[in-house]
């Protein structure tokens, strides 16, 4: 059982820790809490990390303290020391940083090969650190009102005023550092201006309010980092120092999301002037280029589209995710007036290369995908296709970390495998069964996007060189490099043979967007020519000019025709144009020089001595688990007078432990209300809570035999609770179960002793319950990324609890049982998402001595306390009714059931934003409910506390109505759905009103 307390303080913490947090992108799995730490102490660092990792780690650590040597001299430090967690459990490149309840950072190792926005870098895990620790150096800040709140409350979510700015000024300034410390990253690089530019070429240019991590439109979260970038960037340009000044005016500003506010009295000019120079600029420099003409568009409906690829002349095959479905390959005619819709051919849980594989008539493919693990743990690895006409897929690899698979006529494959701080090349059997190294395995060494050339003898790769420069270099089957083609400080991506082996083609953005290139490679065997492309090789030429950027490149089999995703601002477009008459467009190097950026104060040979020489201890989390805020917390206490209280919690940076506790006092009764719990996830697919619990839950009346009233009791209730929870989630199905007991204890008291009966009776003696419970739910349900809802799918779900009384027999309890189930339909029918057919049903069964029912009624959603004691939204509801009151009808028996029909309205595109409050896109839906509880006829018949009085709301209920759906986020960027409907019974007993009702509520409904 947990108290309204406990909901309470949850709910108001999540709500806060949802907008403090918004900063830290979502990753695909958990840190991992299992297994042996161990931990480097700094001067402002405490690094934590696996024993295998220790050097990595190490360099960590002197990066992090060059970093914070750097931000310190534009930012003021923040408070504390930083837990910085290096974590290899996620084959992804990522990272986040928190300030609650400490300043934490956490890197994920695998370097950025797959992410093109990130590939520019002299030094990837410098440049994801710096990022991070602007986010600490910003959100940590606070001053005036409140700085004083910090210095009485602690670290409490409530007091870090930049927490509360939009995403985009968070990350924008992020992007900003992490691009002036370290003369890399994304500030410089052309993935943000192409997208900018792209906007302002198709008249979709959104405002500043739109610039939400919530957005539908495209691309999605990537409007606030590239938006924002550009945004902050030009800010921080209009005056020295004048970031800084924005960070404290903003840490100091009692109402801190008043951005022009801000931004005038820290740049001397307001975010929306800036914004009107920036497109004003843009529009100047950004036109249709003739090269644009050449592309011929085979789909575009990609949204996020990723590695084309030739099946024979006339076919191309790519991965997507094109919001309305779940991710998958697709595949489509090429021809300038073939006009078919592309064909989804199946599910992929990963944007990642699909390989034909040579001379497969029946269009087999290898291709690499993630899946979890364990809870923890997400792997990329290889798998085969079937064919179009037999379906599914052979997983050929297990936990092998390969990715980018190119596959050769005899079935061999190159592929990339990942690693902590490193990526080498490998050759993988058909079958799977072997893996061979060709390139060897050293730290920061980084290689991607292997082909093979057409006699399978080489192969073309990316080499991304430690100095931050790139090439495309052709290697012979042992690994041997046999040619540097071309590189230079850049991104050089996605190598790829013309058919007769004598040229290659690639895509590069030297001349400040991301275009085509070629030339012609040496024979096999000829001498490794390692310098010809530092000196610009003449034979290499620039063969497109398109306005936007050019990705994947691939060569038809018939050498006529190459593909590339052509970027636009609805999405990344499959195309394909002639290989000779793309159109060339002359050389031009636009990256600026290498960063020379002072790493002194203090001296780095002083900072890498400290890294190499700490002394690396055993990790200790107590000193990340000790409280370091207050929440205060008002209710109302049994006697309707006000109680006062507190609750604070801890979490170490694994999570492997957890805690949370909170007590209300009401000071006229001297009674308390309290909760404490404890999570331990060591253990890894199980994880272990305890609770204990005491609170006051009423005053009732005692009366004598004559009627008389002998005084008023009080009753107390303490509970302890455990409970073991195993989930084995999957990407396409998640199964969990929890196991658990309670011991429950009631006393009474009251103001009059005599209330309390005689010696002997259960009112002074108290009572002890017992019970045990158990859950498990099995879920298929998914959706495409702008789905209104779940759309695919199926979920059950089932639930016992077994209960008695300590003094009687444990044949005297009584059980419940609750069974749920849960299928999604999608219908293709027009709109920026698929309409949804959603059906639910339940049931609940109790034993005839049950002293607790199940109640029928009321509106299901999710409810949230914005303030103690101010809460908004309704509960999550088993057997709920749209239309009646809560607690209708009541019974030991009850069936609900629903159908609803989801279907998208609109797609925000311009709509403004007040009050920081971001409207992404409306839904509406058609409902019908019907549900009944009941006892059975013996039971009836009996006076009851859990049954209606016979003939008394006996009978089915039925509603129907309507609910407008609207997504929306909080503070910009916190996502909350928000449902206004109507509802009437048009099936109800007698005695139940069919006025039907009218809510406001949050959630969905399920």
């Amino acid at each position: 059982m947990i108290s309204r307390l406990a909901l309470r303080t949850a709910m108001l913490l999540g709500m806060l820790l949802g907008m403090l947090l918004a900063s830290a992108p979502v990753v695909n799995a958990q840190v991992d809490p299992r297994g042996a730490m161990r931990t480097i102490a700094m001067p402002h660092f405490r690094v934590h990390f696996r024993p295998d990792q220790e050097a990595l780690a190490r360099r960590a650590a002197f990066l992090a303290e060059s970093a914070y040597a750097q931000l310190s001299r534009e930012l003021a430090p923040p408070s504390g020391p930083v837990d910085l967690l290096i974590a290899d459990n996620v084959d992804a490149s990522n990272g986040y940083a928190q300030v609650f309840p400490t300043n934490r950072v956490v890197i994920y190792a695998v370097p950025p090969i797959a992410l093109r926005e990130l590939r520019f870098h002299d030094e990837w895990l410098r440049m994801v650190i710096t990022h991070e620790m602007a986010h600490i150096f910003q959100i940590d800040r606070a001053r005036g009102a409140w700085a004083l709140g910090r210095a009485v409350f602690g670290r409490n979510p409530l007091f870090f005023p930049n927490a509360f700015l939009p995403s985009w000024v968070k990350e924008g300034l992020a992007v900003h550092y992490e691009s002036k410390l370290t003369g890399s990253g994304r500030s410089v690089s052309t993935d943000f201006p192409m997208i900018a530019r792209s906007a302002v070429r198709d008249a979709f240019v959104p405002g500043p309010q739109r610039w939400s991590l919530s957005t539908s439109q495209f691309p999605g979260g990537q409007t606030a980092y590239a938006w924002g970038s550009l945004m902050m960037h030009d800010a921080a340009m209009q005056r020295d120092g004048s970031m800084r000044r924005f960070v404290d005016v903003t840490a100091a500003n009692v109402v801190p999301f008043l951005l022009s506010r801000n931004s005038r009295a820290a740049f001397g000019v307001t975010f929306d002037s800036l914004f009107v120079r920036m497109t004003d600029s843009l529009r100047r420099v950004t036109a249709a280029l003739p090269g644009d003409r050449a592309w011929h568009t085979v789909s575009a409906n990609g949204w996020y589209a990723a590695a084309p690829r030739w099946i024979g002349n006339d076919t191309l095959a790519w991965s997507a995710s094109n919001g309305r479905e779940v991710s998958g390959v697709y595949v489509a005619s090429v021809g300038v007036n073939s006009g078919a819709p592309p064909l989804r051919l199946a599910w992929r849980n990963t944007l990642d290369v699909n390989s034909p594989i040579p001379g497969d008539d029946n269009g087999a493919m290898v291709f690499a995908q993630s899946e979890r693990m364990d809870p923890y743990v997400v792997r990329s690895d290889l798998y085969r296709s079937r064919g179009a006409d037999r379906g599914g897929e052979t997983r050929l690899t297990k936990g092998a970390r390969l990715a980018q698979p190119d596959v050769r006529a005899d079935g061999s494959i190159v592929a990339v495998q990942l690693g902590a701080d490193r990526t080498r090349l490998v050759r993988v059997s058909a079958t799977g069964e072997s893996i061979v190294p060709i390139t060897p395995d050293v730290a920061s060494e980084r290689w991607a996007e292997p082909r093979w050339s057409p006699d399978g003898q080489r192969i073309a790769a990316v080499q991304l060189l430690p100095t931050g420069e790139q090439r495309i270099v052709v290697m012979d089957v042992s690994g041997d490099l046999q040619l540097a083609v071309a590189g230079a400080r850049g991104v050089f991506a996605s190598p790829s043979f013309t058919p007769d082996g004598k040229r290659l083609v690639w895509v590069s953005d030297r001349s400040g967007r991301s275009q085509l290139e070629t030339a012609p490679i040496a024979a096999p065997g000829a001498p490794v020519d390692t310098m010809r492309w530092r000196e610009e090789r003449d034979d290499v030429r620039v063969v497109s000019s398109v306005s936007s950027g050019l990705f994947d490149p691939s060569v038809s089999p018939d050498g006529k025709r190459v593909s590339a995703l052509f970027y636009r601002a609805d999405g990344y477009h499959v195309s394909w144009a002639p290989l000779d008459t793309v159109g060339v467009m002359a050389r031009s190097t636009w990256y600026p020089a290498k960063n020379t950026t002072d790493l002194s104060v203090p001296n780095v040979a002083v900072l890498g001595g400290r890294a190499e020489s700490a002394v690396a201890t055993g990790y200790a989390p107590l000193r990340q688990l000790v409280p370091r805020y207050w929440m205060p917390l008002v209710g109302e206490g049994r006697n309707g007078g006000a109680t006062y209280g507190a609750s604070t919690s801890g979490v170490d940076i694994l999570g492997r432990h957890a805690w949370t506790a909170s007590a209300l006092i009401q000071p006229q009764l001297r009674e308390t209300d309290a909760f404490a719990s404890y999570r331990y996830a060591g253990l890894g697919i199980q994880l272990l809570d305890v609770s204990a619990q005491q609170e006051w839950d009423g005053t009732f009346r005692a009366v004598s035999d004559s009627g008389a009233t002998l005084g008023f009791i009080a009753r107390r209730r303490r509970f302890i609770t455990g409970s073991s929870t195993w989930r084995v989630p999957r990407v396409r199905r998640s199964v969990n179960a929890t196991l658990g007991a309670q011991y429950e204890l009631r006393d009474f008291t009251s103001d009059v002793d005599s209330a309390l009966g005689a010696p002997n009776s259960l009112l002074r003696t108290g009572t002890r319950y017992g019970s045990f419970f158990a859950s498990s739910s099995v879920s298929t349900a998914r959706l495409g990324a702008r789905g209104i809802s779940v759309e695919e799918g199926f979920t059950l779900s089932g639930s016992t609890a077994y209960r008695w009384r300590e003094d009687d027999a444990l044949g005297s309890g009584a059980w419940r049982s609750i069974v749920g189930a849960r299928h999604y339909l999608p219908l293709n029918l027009p709109g920026f998402s698929r309409h949804v057919i959603a059906t639910r049903a339940t049931i609940g069964v109790a034993q005839e001595s049950s002293t607790t029912e199940f109640s029928v009624g009321g509106t299901s959603g999710q409810s949230a306390e914005l303030l103690p004691g101010v809460v908004v939204g309704d509960p999550s509801r088993t057997f709920s009714l749209r239309g009646v009151a809560p607690g209708t009808q009541r019974g030991i028996r009850a069936l609900a059931g629903g159908v609803e029909y989801r279907a998208p309205l609109v797609l925000f595109r311009r709509l403004p934003s007040p009050f920081t409050l971001f409207v992404d896109r409306m839904s509406v839906t058609l409902f019908s409910d019907a549900a009944r509880a009941w006892c059975p006829g013996s039971l009836a018949r009996a006076e009851n506390v859990v049954c209606e009085r016979p003939g008394e709301r006996d009978g089915w209920l039925a509603s129907a109505g309507a609910e407008l759906v609207v997504d929306l986020a909080v503070q910009y960027d916190t996502p909350y759905r928000l449902r206004i409907g109507a509802a009437a019974p048009y099936v109800a007993p007698r005695d139940v009103s069919r006025g039907g009702a009218f809510y406001v509520t949050l959630g969905g409904y399920f």
